[in-house]
């Protein structure tokens, strides 16, 4: 679980890194899977749902948990008690799945984002009333990133979660979004590393040039509420988590948050 001091960077600087997220003995297992799945994409046997770029090479994959592609190793990964105790230490016991992504472009496919905060797309250029009203709410969800391999793709300006855009910030979110900012921080995560953020931050996912390779489970958990409203439309990139088969190939832990998570759905 995280250290009083990972817990105050959190909420300071809007980060930390972690060297004990993930269960050593799953390391290995993670890696070969993604590859196993990214191939699978590649070739055209299996794909479930993924963002594929130049050459159709695959960007972000989603639907790892899919019995499809026989990798039951991401569901027993988001269940471990590791993963749960990390969590736990932010949102309470009671916990619901969020989302999980794999980030798998290099150079055969460039990749930038721009600079943005996860607030939704009509959400980028607020008033400082309407946006320091988005940072301020509570904390209701978790979100990380597990390097399978040394990834130094993700930027962030560290502590801009609490509080306005610069000029700077706002010319690069509005207009610039490639280019850099003085205050950027490259978080250079080594295999095995975890990196926890506030998607408020202002931040950019980029290939530097020379990536071989980026393997990189994207991953989050939300608190349970049980009073959360029904979303009003389905997110298009997890649809294909409600087919009938999902549920029955999954950890008993993970069932429950997958069930906590199915109920928020469109009917």
């Amino acid at each position: 679980m995280p250290t009083k001091q990972q817990i105050d960077q959190y909420f300071d600087q809007g980060y930390f890194i972690a060297d004990d997220a993930v269960e050593p003995d799953m390391l290995d297992e993670l890696e070969a899977a993604g590859r196993r799945v990214r191939d699978k994409i590649r070739s055209g046997a299996v794909n479930i749902h993924s963002n594929l770029g130049e050459n159709d090479e695959p960007i972000v994959i989603y639907g790892m948990i899919a019995p499809e592609y026989g990798e039951p190793i991401f569901a027993q990964y988001m269940a471990s008690k590791v993963v749960e105790s990390y969590v736990q230490a932010f949102l309470g016991e009671e916990l619901r799945l969020g989302f999980l992504a794999f980030f798998a472009t290099a150079n055969q496919a460039p990749y930038d984002t721009g600079w943005h905060r996860d607030v939704g797309p009509d959400n980028r250029d607020n008033t400082e009333e309407a946006e320091m009203e988005i940072l301020n709410r509570p904390i209701t969800s978790l979100k990380w990133h597990l390097a399978l391999v040394d990834d130094p793709c993700l930027l962030l300006v560290p502590g801009s979660q609490q509080r306005y855009r610069t000029e700077e910030e706002q010319k690069c979110l509005t207009e610039t979004q490639h280019a850099d900012i003085s205050t950027q921080q490259i978080i250079n995560l080594k295999r095995g590393q975890t990196v926890y953020w506030n998607g408020n931050i202002v931040h950019r996912g980029y290939a530097p040039e020379g990536l071989k390779e980026r393997l990189t489970l994207a991953s989050g958990l939300n608190k349970y509420d049980e009073n959360e409203p029904v979303e009003t439309e389905a997110d298009d990139r997890f649809s294909w988590c409600l087919a009938d088969n999902i549920r029955p190939t999954l950890p008993d832990k993970m069932k429950i948050y997958y069930d906590r998570w199915r109920a928020l759905q469109p009917a």
